[in-house]
């Protein structure tokens, strides 16, 4: 399809339209039919990214180091296919790994070991030089709820300080099993909060202080001087209205919506 769109291999190798997720078979296995993929993606160019899926304590190791070893193992198994079939072809260093709770017999995406572990392979696949991808900033809570904010903004937010190039979770519910629009619109709302958390804290005019606070202390506040009119929305993050900043009562006029609510709308 996408040769179709793009007419020529010389021009869809130019200009692929998708990154394309190829999934190794746990334990240490490809099957046929991933690996032709794999094949077929690199002879035009195509960039893949690789989603190894060990879990922790059922098709690989306990411990999270021995899961990561798998994990490399796996991942590179996959860059070896793909660039002796085409070399220089694109690649992302990504996975999907997870532990499992033996007590539920799932795979917990938002658990505090299975993110570990993504930023532990995100470390790797720097060190190799290669882009990162991971599934992370998702929640296994089955509607949007307490646990699909807690698990979604700790995932983002780490996802964020570690570097990881390409986030595939905003949105998806029920051990990536469902997307949900409401999720989706909370999703980008913390996705945009860890985003400016990682901007840091810059000097923007503040020094010499003197002149900034003679104005504050003649005018008894900054609300439209020219220093905040200039870096207002370069400073603070503005969210939607999914994200409650009004006070009780204005919120209340405008009719007392839930979060779940609000992100419907």
């Amino acid at each position: 399809l996408q040769l179709a769109v793009r007419g020529t291999e010389e021009a869809l190798a130019a200009k692929p339209l998708t990154v394309f997720s190829c999934c190794p078979t746990a334990p240490l296995k490809w099957s046929d039919v991933t690996s032709q993929n794999v094949v077929d993606c690199a002879r035009y160019s195509i960039p893949v990214e690789f989603v190894s899926m060990p879990l922790a304590g059922f098709v690989a190791p306990v411990t999270l180091v021995g899961t990561l070893v798998q994990h490399t193992a796996e991942t590179l198994s996959g860059i070896v296919i793909s660039q002796l079939s085409n070399p220089g072809t694109p690649v992302l260093y990504g996975g999907s790994p997870a532990i499992f709770d033996v007590r539920y017999e799932t795979t917990p995406m938002g658990a505090v070991e299975t993110m570990m572990i993504d930023c532990a392979y995100n470390e790797i696949g720097k060190h190799l030089g290669l882009p990162t991808q991971a599934y992370i900033g998702l929640s296994d809570a089955k509607r949007l709820d307490a646990q699909a904010g807690l698990e979604a903004s700790m995932g983002a937010t780490l996802a964020a300080l570690a570097g990881i190039n390409s986030v595939s979770g905003p949105g998806m519910l029920d051990f990536e099993s469902c997307l949900s629009l409401e999720s989706l619109v909370l999703d980008n709302e913390i996705c945009g909060m860890a985003l400016r958390l990682i901007e840091g804290i810059e000097p923007h005019e503040d020094f010499p202080a003197l002149p900034r606070f003679e104005e504050l202390l003649k005018d008894r506040h900054l609300l439209i001087s020219k220093h905040t009119r200039r870096y207002l929305r370069q400073e603070h993050y503005f969210p939607g209205d999914t994200i409650d900043r009004a006070n009780r009562a204005r919120w209340q006029e405008e009719g007392g919506l839930t979060l779940g609510e609000r992100a419907h709308r």
